[in-house]
């Protein structure tokens, strides 16, 4: 079983939930986001219960974790996806990570037709909120021509949102708060 967890964070503990979330065991791939969520993580378990679990048991209890949503990937034989490589979204640095709400009975359509585009690097139906997760491997300033003009345009795509992931930098404690602007 597979899912996404996003996560928000209370200002100024990005760096310490970050510290946190790795030193927790079976956390490995976590990337700080631009957008709605802080940051995007991905869950592996034998189960969604162990996944919750672990969410509720590890992460809740780092400190500066404010809120979690945790969204399971149906599994691609559940959907009907069948013979068809789709492989889930990888998290990267500096990758866009669009969610995509289907028409009614067109999240599997879409979801083929995301895996079959080369610009897309990997497909998840998710339950929840959001029916499509499709990660574009590209950073916001590529990535949105190919959102707009790609994924816009497959028959199906009611609304999307989109994360963009970032390489965090703490920064140098002795800049002057400006400097970062210059």
């Amino acid at each position: 079983m597979d899912a996404y967890v996003y996560i928000r964070i209370a200002s100024g503990s990005m760096a310490d939930v970050l510290a946190g979330l790795t030193a927790k065991p079976g956390i490995k791939r976590v990337v700080p986001t631009v957008g709605e969520w802080d940051l995007l993580l991905y869950a592996r378990g034998a189960t969604l219960d162990e996944i919750g679990n672990g969410v509720l048991a590890e992460v809740h209890q780092i400190p500066g974790v404010v809120q979690t949503i945790t969204a399971p990937v149906v599994p691609p034989d559940r959907a009907g996806l069948f013979g068809i490589a789709v492989s889930p979204p990888q998290i990267l640095p500096n990758a866009c990570y669009v969610h995509i709400k289907a028409a009614i009975g067109k999240a599997v359509d879409i979801g083929e037709a995301l895996a079959g585009m080369e610009e897309v690097d990997g497909v998840a139906l998710l339950a929840g909120r959001w029916d499509i997760l499709a990660c574009i491997a590209q950073p916001w300033e590529t990535g949105c021509g190919i959102i707009l003009e790609q994924v816009h345009a497959i028959p199906g795509v009611l609304s999307t949102s989109t994360l963009v992931s970032i390489t965090f930098d703490e920064g140098e404690e002795d800049r002057d708060q400006f400097s970062a602007w210059s």
